[in-house]
């Protein structure tokens, strides 16, 4: 496993040393330019000098001695030959390596004996004057130079390392402070990681999975809500089917139990329904699956609900019609439509028969807008604003239902950010539920 400690560590050291060995190579190579230049016009003007005050007698009769520069070392020791070509003679120090004749005037590499030297020659009457040197003095002393920048780096190396290892700890601290932090917890804490201290590029991270555990904690608290209303309800139908079949098996005359039979079909079906529901509100809960989104036209949709209803209607004797005028919204059409179907099945159910509910749709202010009203016996007032709790059904309610219904219709408005509201229903009796969703495109296509 890689440590972010190390390979800063490593990366800003190994930096640093690089960039040592750059700038001493770029020393290195300007340095080797200066002694260029500068040599070179030492050599010059030592041939120069020499050319206006040689004579043959000052190398005959006496033994010069090889000038120097940057030091009395041998190494930094030039080379003077001075030829004359009227003679064929020529005068060099004792010890001296032997210059080659030159074939013009001016500088020239020269190699002697598998050396590289750099000559200046420059003829005075019959005398030709070449000063040499060998390249390698050139080299030697940039390389000198080169290393006294680098020595410093290596001499502070340590002393660096140990800071850079500092300095990292210390930014990691934070990083490590809530990996303990989250260690520590227990399986079941869902709680906010806390954010004091953190610096910017540590406090996104943690925000973001602050937001991911509040979604968590929310997806868990809908899961556990579910099993228990699942458990809670389910236990009625079932005791009741139980009941029947215990009834059924007792039956003493061919009709009571068919009386028992026909009952025990209603509790399954009740049962049935119940588990459909169920299934419904859970996959409409947090962090479900996330449906595609498209354009859905309500009031062509509000056409097909009515055709869908219009059979269970005609058994009551319920009349629905549908005022389609153009409204479009976006958002997931089978979670739209179940939503109508949802309102419509229970106008159905509450209004008596010879009633009357109508499907309409419009766009108001740049928003869509459904309405499915009833002229049934209505919802007092007070009840209002608890009918779209789970499960909750109002004193005296006569009809069969799961009181899921309208949960689920309230949670499908909210997956599209839309508002639902209760108001008086047609001919001022009954209910009337009005939906207002979003214009085309407003929508946030997350599930909230």
């Amino acid at each position: 496993m890689r440590s972010i400690r190390d390979k800063l560590l490593f990366t800003l050291i190994g930096s640093l040393v690089i960039a040592g060995f750059m700038t001493a190579t770029a020393t290195y190579f300007s340095a080797q330019s200066e002694f260029n230049n500068f040599l070179d016009t030492y050599l010059k003007e030592t041939a120069e000098s020499i050319k206006k005050t040689v004579k043959a007698s000052d190398f005959l009769e006496k033994k010069s001695v090889p000038p120097t520069i940057l030091g009395t070392s041998k190494a930094y020791h030039i080379v003077l030959q001075v030829y004359d070509s009227t003679t064929n003679r020529l005068w060099l120090p004792e010890g001296k390596q032997r210059l080659p004749l030159p074939e013009a005037e001016g500088f020239a590499l020269k190699q002697i004996n598998d050396k590289e030297w750099q000559t200046y020659s420059v003829a005075s009457g019959p005398l030709i004057i070449t000063v040499a040197q060998e390249m390698t003095v050139r080299s030697e002393l940039a390389a000198s130079s080169a290393f006294r920048t680098l020595q410093p780096l290596f001499l502070l190396l340590p002393f660096i390392a140990i800071a850079i290892w500092l300095v990292v700890g210390d930014g990691l601290a934070p990083l490590e402070r809530t990996e303990r932090s989250v260690a520590r917890r227990s399986p079941t804490s869902l709680k906010p990681i806390s954010t004091d201290g953190l610096p910017v590029e540590l406090l996104g991270l943690v925000t973001a999975i602050n937001h991911l555990m509040t979604r968590l904690r929310e997806s868990l608290s809908a899961q556990q809500r579910f099993a228990s209303d699942a458990a809670h309800e389910l236990r009625t139908p079932l005791t009741a089917i139980k009941l029947q079949v215990q009834l059924a098996q007792r039956a003493k005359t061919p009709e009571a139990r068919e009386k028992c039979f026909v009952r025990l079909n209603q509790g399954v079906n009740r049962a049935t329904r119940l588990v459909e529901q169920l299934l419904t509100l859970a996959r409409l809960d947090p962090d479900s699956t996330k449906h595609p989104y498209g354009t859905i036209k309500l009031d062509q949709l509000a056409k097909s609900v009515c055709e869908d209803m219009m059979p269970i209607s005609e058994q009551k004797n319920i009349h629905i019609t549908v005022a389609p005028n153009v409204a479009v919204t976006e958002g997931m059409e089978d979670a739209i439509r179940l939503m109508m179907t949802n309102l419509t099945d229970n106008a159905i159910r509450y209004t008596p028969e010879g009633g009357h509910i109508e499907l309409r749709t419009r766009t108001e202010n740049d928003r869509a807008v459904i309405e499915i009203a009833d002229n049934g016996p209505g919802i007092p007032v007070e009840d209002r604003s608890r009918i779209f709790d789970r499960f909750y059904r109002s004193l005296g309610t006569k009809t069969s239902g799961t009181g899921l219904g309208l949960a689920i219709v309230k949670r499908i408005i909210d997956i599209h950010h839309g508002t639902i509201e209760v108001t008086t229903g047609l001919d001022n009796v009954g209910t009337t539920f009005r939906i207002v969703l979003p214009k085309l495109g407003a929508n946030e296509k997350v599930v909230a």
